[in-house]
């Protein structure tokens, strides 16, 4: 499992490395959705908020970049004729799938460096940890929550043969309910408490707790209790759906 794991990563981060739209996403996004956000707040007296945007900014990204790749990969596997192999192999799908969205959290990753870089050089943003330790602790644990909440989603994309579009339109209610997009304050409170079962959510508390302070420590706790739900509940899902999927002959495209 661990091989198979490991593998499917490298495999889906050269992938995304090689692919013009992917590459496209990665390289402009971060700096598309910091600046929006720099320009939107306008608070130059405000560091950190600022600081506080650009990892708000990043954490958009790289839920993007989960919910696309994941389904666009499984739009492509679709396309080539591949789904029903790996379906069919030895390997648990989980075990297929999970490396596609944790590959996607990864590679979002850069979009932290890139809107930290960015909001430094052009918008004098003072880069300044709080919990330098906590914060290397946190990105992981950011991309691990989302990635797992990925594999839940592309659960649904077993089903749903137009998958790319489903992973369009998941992206904004998530931004939306984790505060990512619109400040929760403003928004009804049943809004912030959807954000509680979401792995951005927790991700984007971590690493700004551990930016700005207080202790990142229990949104930290809560990544990893959260990634642990998704892993389970999306394992179940997967089993269920492509049971589902193989009873009607819907894995095929044609």
């Amino acid at each position: 499992m661990i091989r198979a794991f490991a593998s499917g990563m490298w495999i889906h981060v050269v992938q995304f490395s090689r692919n013009p739209f992917d590459l496209t996403g990665v390289v402009i996004w971060p700096i598309v959705y910091a600046s929006i956000a720099y320009y939107l707040l306008d608070s130059k007296d405000n560091p950190r908020l600022l600081l506080a945007a650009s990892l708000g900014a990043s954490v958009m990204l790289m839920w993007s970049l989960v919910v696309i790749g994941s389904s666009n990969a499984l739009e492509n596997q679709r396309w080539l004729g591949t789904l029903e192999l790996l379906v069919a192999a030895p390997v648990p799908f989980a075990a297929v799938i999970a490396p596609i969205t944790v590959a996607s959290g990864v590679v979002g990753g850069y979009a932290l460096v890139a809107t930290l870089a960015w909001g430094t050089l052009l918008f004098d943003v003072p880069l300044v940890i709080v919990h330098p330790l906590a914060f290397a602790l946190a990105v992981p644990c950011c991309v691990l929550a989302i990635g797992m909440l990925g594999l839940v989603m592309a659960s649904t994309f077993v089903l749903y043969r137009a998958a790319f579009s489903l992973g369009i339109a998941l992206q904004y209610p998530v931004w939306i309910a984790t505060g990512l997009l619109v400040p929760l304050s403003v928004l009804p409170t049943f809004v912030g408490r959807i954000g509680w079962f979401l792995g951005p959510y927790w991700g984007y508390r971590a690493i700004r707790e551990a930016a700005l302070g207080p202790s990142p420590w229990p949104a930290i706790g809560m990544c990893l209790v959260v990634s642990a739900t998704y892993l389970v509940v999306g394992t179940a899902c997967l089993r269920a759906f492509v049971h589902v999927a193989r009873s009607r002959g819907t894995l095929k495209l044609t």
